[in-house]
């Protein structure tokens, strides 16, 4: 004898703290893979701007883990025991167990990359200042020219790496920059080595970038039609590419005072995501029902009773808006119709825009998902 248990519409237990876990770690995975691309380019062009977004897509990805995780692990009963899943759990079929061994990987991998990039006289892609130029050392070993007054483009700013600004700013202030410079110095391997190992991770960023889909719970059961895996996968791998590059390029805008050609580059690239991201949605709503029949009531459940968050703040302030966003300031930036602080303000908007709207579509996917009953064994 078998008997259903129906789960309450939406399921009550799943709140905003899954919502707010699976959108970061899509955002952490993808500003990573996005941050070592422009690492690999940096490396083989030795342009300095492609680090940039290398050493900010790291960064993405370590915060995304420091904010993703404990928030979920807020939601359980047992926290600590939870955090020991990848040494307790072995099941290598359930994507519980999977998930654990990517954000393991991912977090070491994030953390070393960052430092590695971020810290150090000899670190990558910091630029550097012709041989015999004039002036003293700044405190990250590069050469501090005031001539130019700290301009975007001077030898100043050139040499320093901007580290008047952001966390190497604030370690140098409180005396600490030098001898973690000295500590990302020693560990830092080769280059090739480096860039190697950071391929390795990026196979654990892809992993929790998967994850982020699986994490909605779509197993064999198929117990949500909403959460269908061809429709779902392809919309957290484009969203998570999408909002870790846009949030990376807004970082570097804002940080570094940087709106270079390059770094609009990387911003009509992030818009291209995005706008994947919402073709992948617009399927889901229109040809998901077509295909599967039951995620037709989930799929009304988007467009009625959430359509707020869903059409609203997850589509249009989340995609459609920093798409128009994003593309306008690259166009005003290259007709000089639109200043560098007007720039970097618009694309910190859009890394915003893009958070905000990855938090509300796991939410919406969560609220809107109807269960289908499960049978037990009585």
């Amino acid at each position: 004898m078998a008997t259903e248990i129906a789960f309450e519409l939406p399921y009550t237990e799943w709140n905003w703290r899954i919502g707010v876990y699976v959108a970061m770690i899509g955002i952490a995975g993808g500003a990573y893979l996005t941050g070592y691309v422009a690492d690999l380019l940096s490396a083989r062009s030795n342009a300095s701007e492609h680090g940039r977004i290398a050493k900010y897509g790291y960064l993405v990805g370590l915060l995304g883990l420091a904010i993703g995780p404990p928030v979920l692990l807020s939601h359980l009963a047992t926290p600590f025991r939870a955090m020991l899943i990848p040494l307790t759990m072995t099941n290598l079929g359930s994507w519980m167990a999977i998930g654990s061994y990517m954000l393991l990987g991912f977090g070491l991998g994030s953390f070393l990359m960052f430092a590695w990039v971020a810290f150090g006289r000899n670190r990558p892609h910091s630029p550097t200042v012709v041989e015999g130029s004039e002036g003293t050392l700044a405190a990250d070993g590069g050469q501090d020219i005031a001539s130019d007054g700290g301009a975007e483009d001077g030898p100043a700013r050139a040499a320093t790496g901007g580290t008047t600004g952001g966390i190497r700013g604030i370690l140098n202030r409180i005396g600490l920059l030098d001898r973690i410079d000295a500590l990302a110095d020693y560990t830092r391997p080769s280059e090739p080595i480096r860039l190697a190992l950071g391929g390795v991770f990026a196979i654990f960023a892809a992993g929790v970038l998967v994850y982020s889909a699986m994490a909605y719970g779509s197993g064999a059961t198929e117990r949500v039609a909403l959460w269908n895996k061809t429709f779902l996968v392809s919309v957290q791998i484009f969203g998570g590419l999408g909002a870790g590059l846009a949030v990376s390029v807004g970082l570097a805008a804002v940080a570094d005072r940087s709106v270079s050609r390059t770094i609009q580059n990387y911003a009509l690239g992030a818009a291209g995501l995005l706008a994947a991201t919402l073709v992948a949605v617009l399927a889901t709503v229109f040809l998901l029902p077509e295909q599967v029949p039951a995620a037709e009531p989930a799929v009304q459940n988007l467009l009625t009773t959430h359509a707020t968050l869903f059409v609203g703040v997850a589509v249009i302030a989340g995609l459609v808006v920093p798409i128009l966003l994003s593309v306008g300031t690259v166009v005003g930036r290259r007709r000089d119709a639109l200043s560098t602080t007007a720039a970097a303000a618009t694309y910190a908007l859009v890394g915003l825009l893009v958070i905000a709207g990855k938090v509300a579509l796991a939410l919406a996917y969560l609220l809107a998902a109807e269960f289908t009953p499960m049978p037990l064994p009585v």
